[in-house]
């Protein structure tokens, strides 16, 4: 009895229960480590169960785990440096949440206090007996310990080993090369370690750490951190126009949540964003407290990129392992991932990571942009009448420009999507730079389109005085509603006196003859008036894209909320006066207020876009010069023609569940182009009924376009990723037939 009852015991006890779990849950739970769960990674667990160590005990004394785990250790292999870089991150952490941390300093009045002070250790706890430690040097010093022995992991392969000395067989290394050798004739493939990624992101997360408390003073040429020793290597980014950066956030703080994709570089380094103290910003509270803001230089209107995506590399010093294990000289190195791809590490070509997303996230954060744009449309006295433009990035003049200009009661960041897409585009990003117009749309429409010519003109001077650059040609013009009917006459070189002649004596209420005298008189001697009605086609562009642009007018201005909204918005009280005293000067007052030239200037841009405006009966007809390119996008919001499109033959011939083969691949593809068909035959059939429940199709269509494509769509087409897809196909046909010159960036940049 008693024998049964002992064997039932011993079974007992090598009795291992298994359960059942999912595949996620298996995949969860071998992924899990210190950054996810705040728990050591099974690796890592593994490693200290191998030495019979306990991870309480090893995080309270490192130097004593550390030796342990290398007695213990049987392989010659990086994995144990991987161990090593978690094991000082946990400990790190530790540090952060206080444990056994001494109370921070208190501010000493005299310089013996705090001689007196720094001399005497804390008292030890009456508990543990422990002595209290500074918890931010251990935690700068894990955090720098946790990047030293990740960055071994991650280039244990190009790093410098020991030469042997001891021949003995009985070594773990030569058992190590005895396998090796075997194996030898013979390459094996491995998918990517998961290892690495946990320990590069470890490196990243530590990094994140040290960088955000290096930089609380701003940078310094070098940085001090117990032992050790971190020197500032500024690079590319120090010649930014000499600005000095006011604080660096990392992408990972950064919310883009909003942002349907994050345009993101795989590599090495960690993204930061550098905000620049001497940035422009935009706000409602900067525009009501300056009484400067009408009287703006055009060069004061012109804003570089104020946050720059930056990538951060630390390195510790040394090509070899002994070196690299003993070094206390660090070096963080700063790129401009714009500039600089990859670098070389070990003798070996290192891609960095890059972060394009978070930079543009932070511009959008720190300017006001839409509360800007519906203050200048319905405010009287603190609008402004300047256009403003915004470069995204450091100018590049090897890269094409991309001009944005958004529609009525809009801003920049109607752009999102696209700007994003841009980035996220390797093609696109290296090979254009996108510049954003920012304009009061509040503004009589010739206003805007003489000012936004004369800053975009000092712009490309500005950046190119000899207009020699490859930026300064092919560049591609984008304009969505009322910045599209600008974008036109951008790219026109009509001269619209004779039409406007013509307009005035035709109208029923025309001044007499000594009035149209006067007009002419001044129409073609006043530079004021003839750089008005005189359009010349900017000569940087031969591409324009018109999204939803309404050429011909819209009765959507005359309907009754329309007009309600209409006399909500004000023209700028200090334009108003400017304007009404040059045409006071030629006509009564009773003339003027019955002259159609009082709707090209006395008109708010909502209303010069109603069909039935002066505005429109002048500008209608314009014509794209020649040597520019059009392509035109309209949006279709017809809920009978969508239906139609949604049941025709080739949609209702899909079969209900569909297998990935050849035959299914080729009818999926043959269903959609069919459908664009049907879609395309819209403009010959039924065009009077199409619109984008803004804009008609027969005041958006353009002759002698390159292309022209309907979306099932409202007037917002333009943040649509099928719209987003088409202009991305134009931008790259817009690079074939004229592709930008070979780029330095693809090379090394430095050696570290």
């Amino acid at each position: 009895m008693l024998g049964a009852v002992s064997l039932l015991s011993l079974a007992a006890c090598q009795t291992i229960p298994v359960g059942k779990r999912s595949t996620a849950q298996a995949i969860m739970a071998q992924r899990a480590d210190v950054l996810t769960s705040r728990r050591l990674s099974n690796d890592t667990q593994s490693r200290l169960l191998g030495a019979g160590l306990q991870a309480d005990d090893c995080l309270a004394d490192m130097p004593r785990c550390i030796v342990s785990l290398q007695k213990a250790n049987f392989s010659n292999d990086k994995s144990l440096y991987g161990a090593y870089s978690e094991l000082f991150y946990s400990a790190a952490l530790r540090f952060k949440d206080g444990y056994r941390c001494s109370p921070s300093p208190r501010e000493l009045a005299t310089d013996y206090a705090k001689q007196y002070v720094s001399d005497t250790p804390p008292p030890p706890d009456p508990k543990t007996g422990e002595r209290p430690i500074d918890c931010q040097a251990a935690l700068e010093d894990s955090m720098l310990q946790a990047v030293r022995f990740a960055y071994i992991y991650l280039m244990y392969d190009w790093i410098q080993k020991p030469e042997r000395t001891d021949n003995s067989p009985n070594t773990n290394t030569d058992l190590e090369t005895s396998l090796t050798a075997a194996s030898r004739g013979s390459q094996t493939i491995y998918p990517p370690h998961e290892r690495d990624v946990q320990i590069k992101d470890i490196y990243n997360a530590a990094l994140d750490e040290l960088g955000d408390r290096l930089y609380e003073n701003r940078f310094k040429p070098s940085y001090q951190v117990n032992d050790n020793r971190i020197q500032i290597n500024l690079g590319q980014v120090s010649t930014e126009k000499a600005h000095s950066p006011t604080r660096l956030v990392s992408s990972n703080q950064i919310n883009l949540s909003k942002f349907n994709s994050i345009s993101r570089r795989d590599g090495f380094g960690v993204d930061y964003v550098m905000i620049l103290d001497d940035r422009y910003t935009v706000s409602v509270r900067n525009q009501i407290l300056n009484s400067q803001r009408n009287n703006l230089s055009l060069q004061e209107r012109i804003h570089t990129l104020g946050h720059l995506p930056v990538t951060l590399l630390l390195i510790p010093q040394g090509n070899d392992l002994d070196t690299l294990l003993k070094t206390h000289d660090f070096t963080l190195s700063i790129y401009d991932p714009f500039e600089t791809q990859r670098t070389t590490v070990l003798g070996q070509t290192v891609a960095l990571s890059a972060n394009f997303s978070a930079a543009y996230g932070m511009w959008l954060s720190d300017n006001s942009l839409s509360p800007i744009s519906k203050l200048n449309m319905l405010s009287k006295n603190f609008q402004t009448t300047q256009p403003h433009v915004f470069m995204l990035e450091p100018y590049d003049p090897n890269k094409r420009v991309i001009i944005m200009l958004h529609g009525l009661a809009s801003s920049p960041e109607t752009w999102i999507s696209l700007t994003n897409d841009i980035f996220n585009d390797p093609t696109l990003r290296d090979n254009y730079q996108v510049w954003q117009v920012f304009y009061p749309t509040n503004l009589p429409i010739l206003e805007n389109r003489y000012q936004i010519a004369e800053l975009l003109q000092a712009a490309f001077k500005q950046v190119d005085p000899t207009v020699s650059a490859p930026a300064s040609q092919h560049a591609v013009l984008i304009g969505h509603s009322l910045g599209g009917v600008i974008g036109r006459m951008l790219v026109s070189n009509d001269d619209l006196r004779p039409r406007l002649r013509d307009l005035i004596n035709q109208n029923p209420n025309a001044p007499d003859a000594y009035a149209m005298r006067q007009l002419e008189q001044t129409v073609t001697s006043r530079d004021a008036f003839n750089n008005r009605f005189i359009l010349h086609a900017m000569p940087q562009v031969d591409r324009a894209i018109f999204i939803n642009a309404p050429f011909r007018g819209t009765d959507f201005a005359d309907r009754w909320f329309a007009r309600a909204l209409r006399r909500l918005i004000h023209l700028p009280a200090g334009f108003l006066q400017t304007v009404s005293q040059n045409l006071t000067s030629i006509f009564t007052e009773g003339e003027l207020a019955n002259n159609p030239l009082a709707g090209l200037f006395l008109q708010n841009g909502a209303s010069q876009l109603s069909d039935q405006s002066f505005f429109v009966q002048l500008t209608k007809n314009l014509r794209v010069t020649p040597r520019v390119t059009t392509n035109v996008l309209i949006g279709a919001n017809d809920k009978d023609l969508l239906n139609a499109l949604q049941q025709s033959k080739a949609a209702a011939d899909s079969p209900t569940v569909t297998f990935y083969n050849s035959a299914n691949l080729q009818a999926a593809q043959a269903r959609l182009d069919e459908n664009q068909q049907l879609l395309q035959q819209v403009k010959t059939e039924v065009t009077g009924d199409i619109s984008d429940g803004v804009v008609p199709y027969s005041s958006s269509h353009l002759d002698g376009a390159e292309s022209e494509k309907i979306f099932s769509g409202k007037h917002d087409i333009h943040t649509d990723p099928q719209a987003i897809l088409e202009l991305r196909r134009i931008l790259r046909r817009q690079l074939r037939e004229y592709p930008t010159p070979n780029k330095t960036m693809n090379k090394a940049a430095s050696k570290i």
